[in-house]
C-alpha cells in the first residue's frame, strides 16, 4: 500500500534558535499557523496542541504527542484532527545549519489507506501557506 509522505525545504536568514522559538512559541505560530497557538511543555511522550480558529471563524483543534526533540535540531510529532481521526499524520521538523542560514526540512507522513492521497494535496498546500508564513515571521519581511 503507497504512503503519502509532504516534503518541504526552506532556507531563513536566521540561527536555529529564532527558527527553533518560532515553530515552539505559541505568540508566534499563530502567526503563520492557520492563527493557531502551539501548547506543549516540549517533553518526549507529552501532548502537543494547536488550537486556534481558522479565518478567525472556525474552530481547529489538532492534538498529538511529541515522538523526538532535540532543541534547535530536531522535532518529531503525532497529529490528529478532533473532527476528523483519520486525519492523522507524523510531523518531523529538522533544522541545519549552513552559511549563515538555517534549513528547515519538514515531513509529513500522512499515512495510507483510504484519503490518504486527498489529506497529502491538503497537506502540500497547508505547508506551502505554513513556510511561506514563517518565512515573514522569522525574517520580519
Amino acid at each position: 500500500m503507497e504512503s503519502f509522505v509532504v516534503r518541504k525545504t526552506i532556507r531563513l536568514k536566521a540561527e536555529p534558535s529564532e527558527v527553533w522559538n518560532a515553530l515552539t512559541n505559541p505568540d508566534k505560530t499563530k502567526h503563520y499557523f492557520f492563527n493557531c497557538e502551539v501548547f506543549s511543555d516540549w517533553e518526549v511522550g507529552s501532548t502537543i496542541l494547536f488550537t486556534g480558529r481558522m479565518f478567525l471563524i472556525k474552530k481547529i483543534e489538532l492534538k498529538g504527542q511529541i515522538v523526538k526533540f532535540e532543541p534547535n535540531k530536531l522535532l518529531q510529532y503525532t497529529l490528529q484532527n478532533e473532527d476528523d481521526p483519520d486525519n492523522f499524520s507524523t510531523v518531523t521538523d529538522e533544522l541545519t545549519y549552513e552559511n549563515g542560514e538555517t534549513i528547515l526540512s519538514i515531513t509529513d507522513d500522512v499515512g495510507q489507506g483510504e484519503g490518504a492521497e486527498d489529506r497529502y494535496n491538503r497537506s502540500e498546500k497547508g505547508w506551502d501557506s505554513i513556510l511561506k508564513g514563517l518565512k515573514e515571521v522569522v525574517e520580519g519581511s
